[in-house]
């Protein structure tokens, strides 16, 4: 049986978030111009809970980031943390929702959830890396 790799799975339900800017939405590679967005996997224990039975629920934990314009103008650098907000609340609608990523044939989303809030990582120049931290709990057969 052919899987898809769960990192599409996540870049294909992130790429349906309505806030996006034009830009592309990369993988594990952001590059130095605005706008652009990426997903990036973060190493991690596979298994979330494991129960009595043998059993278990996996986590696949990722970060969501881009690549914004930077400055010391205040209005700008809120705008940025602004669309973080708005990715959070969709998140965390969509899960309470049951709106979750389609892992395909085998797998099945159980949640999905933010782990930390949107924040700039780093700053050059005119531009700033911001990211958001979230983690995807499946059930695999």
């Amino acid at each position: 049986m052919s899987r898809v790799p769960i990192i599409e799975s996540v870049r294909s339900y992130i790429a349906g978030f309505s806030g996006l800017k034009d830009g592309c939405l990369l993988v594990d590679i952001l590059g130095d111009k605005p706008i652009e967005y990426v997903i990036e996997s973060v190493p991690c224990d596979p298994i979330y809970k494991r129960y009595v039975d043998g059993d278990c629920q996996k986590q696949f934990q990722f970060i969501f980031a881009s690549r914004e314009y930077f400055s010391d103008d205040v209005a700008q650098n809120i705008a940025n943390l602004g669309f973080y907000e708005e990715f959070e609340d969709w998140i965390t609608d969509n899960n309470y929702e049951g709106t979750l990523p389609d892992l395909g044939e085998g797998r099945s989303a159980v949640s999905i959830e933010v782990t930390t809030r949107g924040y700039a990582f780093s700053a050059d120049g005119e531009t700033a890396r911001y990211q958001i931290q979230l983690r995807l709990i499946y059930e695999e057969e």
